[in-house]
Parts: structure tokens; C-alpha cells; sequence
């Protein structure tokens, strides 16, 4: 068969030279079980397994009447139109090859990246990448009785793009549940703009509410969602979330939310602002702004762990200069302290500059450091004023015997206060103090088995701080205060990296464990508190016994900790425990977080997450958030999600001591997900 269709097209092209060059201009290839060709009309009649081809895409039916000027095929009978991996399957087509225009009776369209499938019973194809279809239907879902689909009196698809739906109706099965006049609807995974699917809900403070975002990409660079937020008990309110990238990396976000509150009855809401500036590769430009319109808000509207409970609001705008072995920086912070009854006594830096000069060889092992500052304190009570700090340094290194590392150093820190307002003591003040030290190590290394290396740094570290001297005045931040000592320091340092060798010879190496001790003792000088650092520790020499660790026994776990031991009081000063399990497919995707802290006296908290999988298509997670301390629950959270091929429901129940909420999410294949925004 294939040599009588080849022969045949051969003939034609030899009785017919000057047509054989237009056919390569073309660039269509026909094959089929039969092959006709009609001279006058310049047309082949091909049947039985028909495969034509042309610039990428491909057609395959059981008979196909192709016009070769005109570029006009007409196909019958198991339709099959094939272009990269989106097809087209139906029982007639007319086509123009040339401009991929042309109409299909009883087709559907597949979009592979997005599982975009298209049915209609005439689908008319009116551009490259353009469809149109009257009273058709759409889903993400397989088979003939998707679990979910649209059906329009008018649809417009665009490949790569969206599709716009007219009088669309919503059905769960074959069970219609909701219309719509428009709707827009991404065709793949790409960004698209579009209603994404609602958030329903209740809750103590909020009532009922309905909220309706909605995603707009004008540009691959930038996207921003707009939320409209429907609440029985506040009002309607409306939020926003614009992201934005850059060339070269710059980046930035603006949030917001505004709402006015039927309750309080007067405006409330938030503006959020985050911008990273890389002028250079060697200067950055950064702002982290945070407003909020009373300090209640966060308690009455914030859904998120660390929000409603935030106790300190703090915005800052800085910029930053590096060299090989300098840096300049410089920062306007603002802090609010939404605990206090005001604002007025909170410490402002305004601005903030820095200066650092770092590791510059002297002579031979001698090198020379410099750290300085000038900070702007302002506050409406209190004192405020001007610091300035210089903290020059000299380090010798040297390593004995060729084994150990041997560090000495000496320096000075003196500041210099420009005071008034309440409490100032008027005139210029100063206060400077001598420090020095040295550190001596000596690493110890052995390899077992070819495969496990274990490092073990034992370490003593000497250090002395003069006393402060000149200082008549309420400090402004623990800076001005550190007291005078003579400590000596011992600790001991673990580190095990195992090493994988790949297929091929590669070898990998994973850190399995840290383990570090340490402990000091100070000669002279009242030892701070660790509990409290703005209270000495009286009549302990003995520092706490301080360890910290972490263990990764496989990829998916880690398990961290640290803590203080006193043991002059034979007691646990502080503990920190956190174990993470991990899916492998990434930090972010974790199966189960487990912390612990412990502060004596001071704090007593548990936190867990877990994400559990019940079956193949049901999971559920548990958040939980326990103080010991308080004897009660500061937060519990419990999830259900049921996830189909082309659908899913979330539903969410949330415990807080003043407010508890449920919500309802829905999720369809290719509705409301948001991707990485890209650069121009």
C-alpha cells in the first residue's frame, strides 16, 4: 500500500514539474491507503489511513480531499488534528492548512498542559490559537461524565490563554448548581486573569462571610488579586494583593485591606510594603512598611498564627553599600507597641547609620577592624538624642604547632551621647570601655569506614570588658549598658557529614549531626540573667552549661535543640526542641512539625502540626498550639480536604480563646492557583 501511494504522487510529480515545486513551497505531505489526484481542480482525494502534515501539525482521518492552492482540506471519519500536544478529535473538519481556520462537527478540544478539554457540537477554529463554540461545554476532569464541567450559550477559547463563557451553568455531575453571565476561565498553567473560586465561612467576630477574589496578570512581571469581603457582623470590605518583578532581580509587594466596620462603626484596615532595590550588584535598597489604622485590628481581623496575637509593629526603610572588606548601611525604623495603652514612650531610630571595616591585614597575621554607628533616637516621652559609637580592634592570628587556631584581640568602645528632653542630663556625655581577649581551638578530624567524618573543635575562649565608666543617664537599649567582666569560656563542637557516592563516582556529603557544649565561668562582673537580661545574675560565677544540636537521620526528618542547664541551682534555665518531617519534595511541604519552649518562669508552650493522609483522596491536618504556663489552648486548628482528579473541598474549623471560625474552601483543576511572577 505505501509503495502504491508513494508511486502515485510520484507520477503526478514528474507529468507535472512546474506543480511538484509549488507542493514543497507548501511544505504539506500527504500519505494514505489510496491516492487520487485530480489535475484540473489541483486537488488530492486521499483515503484509508490518511496522515497529512504541514509546519508542525498534523491530521489524521479516514478520508481527506486536500485543494493545494487554496490550502483547503476537508476530512471525514475519525478526526484527529494533532499541533506540539494539544489536539482536536471529531467526525468532520474543514480546514484551511494555510490560515488554521475551518469548523468541526461533534469535536472536542484537549489542552494537555491544563487537562483543558472543549465539546461541542460545531466547534469553529477562527485563528492559530482561537475557537469558538455555541452552546458547548468545558472541564478539567476525565472521562465521557466529568465529575464537574461548564456549559455555555457561547464560549471563546484561546490557547495559551483564557476561555470566556456567556450564560454558563455550573454542574456537579449532571446536577446544575450555579449560573453565571460571564465567566473567565485559564486554559493552562500559565498566569491568567479571572474570578478565582470563593472562600465561605463563619466566624465569632466576622459572622457570616463570602469572600470573592479575583486575579489579574496584566503583565508576566506583575499580578495582583482583589478580594471582595463580605461579613454579616462588620460591612463589606475590599483587599488587595499586587506583586511585582523586576530586571535584575528587584521585587516588591503591596498589600492591603480596608473595611469599614459596622461594629466599631468607623474605617479600619492595614497597608503592607515591601520592596527590594538591587541598584547594583554591590548596593541594595529595601523597604518593610506595616501600617494599621488602630491597634486593635490585627485581634478582630487577622486569620494567621503571629498576626492576631502581634505584639510589636515595626516598619523600616534601609539601604546598603558593600566593598570587599567594608559596608556602609543605613535604616529609618519605626516601631509601635500595640500592647502599651500608647505609643509615646516607644524608642524610634531614626535614622540609624552604620560604618563597618572588616579583617584589613596590618602586618604579617595583625589585622585591623572597625565598628561604628550614629543613631537618631526619637520618642514624644523621654529622653531622646544622638549616640555615637567607634569600636576599633586589632587581631593577631597564629596557629601553634601547625594544629591549633590562635586568635588575640584588643580594643576600645566609646560612645558618645547628645541628649535632652525629659531626664536628659544636659551637656555632652560619653562613656567608653577596654575589651580584649583570645580564642584557641584545635580541630580534630577522623574518617570511619570510608563513609562518616567526624570533626571535633574543642575550644577555650578567654574575653574582658572594662567596666563602664560616665554614663549618667537612662540607657536607650542594652548597647549602653553592658557591664564589665573577665569570663573564660569552654566548649566542644560535633560535626558528622556522611558521604554518598552516586552512580557514575559522584560523591555527595550530608551533614547527619551538630552537637556543641560549652560553658564559662566569669572571674569578675555581675553575670547577666539569661531569663532577664535587664537584671544582673547575683552571686553566680558558673555560667549556665550550654548545648545546642541537630539531627538528620534521613532526608525527610530533622530534629534541632538547644538549652541552658544552671547547674548551681541544678535546674533547666531555657529548652527549645523542634522536630520536622518532610514529603521529600521540599522544605516548604511538611508533613509534621513538632516544637517545644521552655523558659523558666517565664513561658511554657507546645506547638505541633501534622498532615495525615486517610486515603488516597481524603487528608486531614491538625494544628495545635498549647501554653502550660496558662493551662489552656492558645489556638486549635483542624482540616479536612477531599481531593478528586479535577476537584477538591477544604474544610477548616479554628479554635482561639476569643474567636472561633469555620470556612469552606473549594478548589478546581485550574482555577485559583497563582504562580511566580516572572521579569519583563
Amino acid at each position: 500500500m505505501k509503495a502504491a501511494r508513494a508511486l502515485g504522487l510520484l507520477a503526478y510529480l514528474v507529468t507535472a514539474p512546474h506543480l511538484a515545486q509549488a507542493a514543497s513551497d507548501v511544505g504539506v505531505s500527504l500519505e494514505a491507503d489510496t491516492l487520487k489526484i485530480d489535475v484540473p481542480t489541483d486537488s488530492y482525494q486521499a483515503s484509508g489511513r490518511v496522515r497529512m502534515e504541514r509546519a508542525g501539525v498534523s491530521l489524521l482521518a479516514d478520508s481527506v480531499i486536500y485543494h493545494r492552492l487554496t490550502g483547503d482540506a476537508e476530512a471525514r471519519g475519525n478526526i484527529f488534528l494533532q499541533k506540539a500536544s494539544d489536539t482536536l478529535k471529531g467526525d468532520r473538519i474543514s480546514l484551511n492548512l494555510k490560515t488554521e481556520t475551518g469548523e468541526l462537527i461533534n469535536g472536542e478540544l484537549f489542552v494537555k498542559s491544563s487537562n483543558f478539554r472543549m465539546r461541542g457540537e460545531r466547534v469553529q477554529k477562527t485563528g492559530e490559537e482561537d475557537y469558538r463554540v455555541e452552546r458547548g461545554s468545558f472541564t478539567t476532569c476525565d472521562g465521557d461524565l466529568p465529575s464537574w464541567h461548564f456549559e455555555a450559550r457561547d464560549l471563546k477559547v484561546t490557547l495559551d490563554d483564557f476561555a470566556t463563557a456567556r450564560d454558563a451553568v455550573f454542574y456537579v455531575g449532571k446536577v446544575p448548581v450555579l449560573y453565571t453571565p460571564y465567566l473567565l476561565f485559564p486554559v493552562n498553567k500559565e498566569r491568567q486573569s479571572g474570578l478565582l473560586l470563593p472562600r465561605i465561612g463563619h466566624s465569632t467576630k466576622k459572622g457570616f462571610y463570602y469572600i470573592q477574589p479575583y486575579y489579574w496578570a496584566p503583565t508576566p512581571s506583575q499580578d495582583v488579586t482583589f478580594d471582595l469581603d463580605i461579613e454579616s457582623s462588620r460591612g463589606v470590605g475590599m483587599g488587595w494583593d499586587y506583586r511585582y518583578l523586576r530586571r535584575g532581580g528587584s521585587e516588591g509587594t503591596l498589600q492591603g485591606f480596608g473595611i469599614y466596620d459596622t461594629a466599631a462603626e468607623r474605617f479600619r484596615g492595614e497597608l503592607n510594603q515591601r520592596h527590594l532595590e538591587l541598584l547594583t550588584p554591590s548596593v541594595t535598597l529595601a523597604s518593610d512598611i506595616h501600617l494599621i489604622t488602630d491597634r486593635s485590628y490585627y485581634r478582630d481581623f487577622s486569620e494567621d498564627t503571629g498576626d492576631y496575637n502581634r505584639q510589636l509593629l515595626q516598619s523600616n526603610v534601609s539601604f546598603d553599600k558593600r566593598w570587599e572588606r567594608y559596608a556602609l548601611s543605613g535604616e529609618f525604623r519605626y516601631v509601635e507597641d500595640l500592647v502599651a495603652s500608647n505609643n509615646n514612650a516607644t524608642l524610634q531610630n531614626l535614622p540609624a547609620l552604620s560604618f563597618t571595616a572588616a579583617g584589613n591585614r596590618l602586618a604579617g597575621p595583625l589585622y585591623f577592624a572597625m565598628d561604628s554607628s550614629l543613631v537618631n533616637f526619637q520618642r514624644i516621652e523621654g529622653t531622646t538624642g544622638q549616640r555615637l559609637t567607634l569600636s576599633p580592634r586589632l587581631t593577631l592570628y597564629q596557629k601553634p604547632a601547625g594544629l591549633m587556631d590562635l586568635s588575640v584581640y584588643g580594643g576600645y568602645r566609646q560612645q558618645f551621647y547628645n541628649l535632652y528632653g525629659a531626664g536628659a542630663p544636659g551637656a555632652l556625655q560619653q562613656s567608653g570601655q577596654a575589651e580584649a581577649g583570645s580564642t584557641l581551638s584545635l580541630p580534630l578530624a577522623r574518617v570511619y569506614d570510608g563513609r562518616y567524618r567526624h570533626l571535633m573543635i574543642p575550644g577555650l575562649e578567654y574575653s574582658y570588658l572594662q567596666e563602664p565608666h560616665g554614663l549618667g543617664f537612662t540607657p536607650f537599649d542594652r548597647l549602653d549598658q553592658i557591664p564589665g567582666h573577665s569570663s573564660l569560656v569552654w566548649s566542644v563542637s560535633n560535626l558528622v557529614t556522611e558521604k554518598i557516592v552516586k552512580e557514575g563516582g559522584a560523591a555527595e556529603y550530608r551533614d547527619l549531626l551538630y552537637l556543641k557544649l560549652s560553658q564559662g565561668y566569669w572571674f569578675t562582673g555581675e553575670r547577666l540573667n539569661l531569663l532577664n537580661l535587664d537584671q544582673a545574675d547575683l552571686g553566680h560565677r558558673l555560667n549556665d552549661l550550654m548545648i545546642e544540636g541537630k539531627y538528620l537521620p534521613t532526608r525527610e526528618l530533622t530534629i534541632a535543640g538547644d538549652g541552658r542547664y544552671n547547674t548551681v541551682d541544678n535546674d533547666i534555665s531555657t529548652a527549645n526542641l523542634a522536630a520536622e518531617l518532610h514529603d521529600g519534595v521540599g522544605p516548604t511541604a511538611k508533613l509534621a512539625a513538632l516544637g517545644y519552649r521552655y523558659s523558666r518562669s517565664e513561658l511554657s508552650y507546645l506547638e505541633g502540626r501534622f498532615s495525615l493522609p486517610v486515603t488516597s483522596q481524603i487528608s486531614a491536618s491538625v494544628l495545635g498550639r498549647y501554653s502550660f504556663d496558662k493551662g489552656d489552648f492558645l489556638e486549635s486548628r483542624y482540616s479536612l480536604e477531599y481531593k478528586r482528579q479535577c476537584w477538591g473541598i477544604v474544610a477548616t474549623y479554628t479554635n482561639r480563646p476569643d474567636n472561633k471560625s469555620f470556612t469552606v474552601n473549594f478548589t478546581l483543576s485550574g482555577v485559583g492557583g497563582l504562580v511566580p511572577v516572572r521579569a519583563f
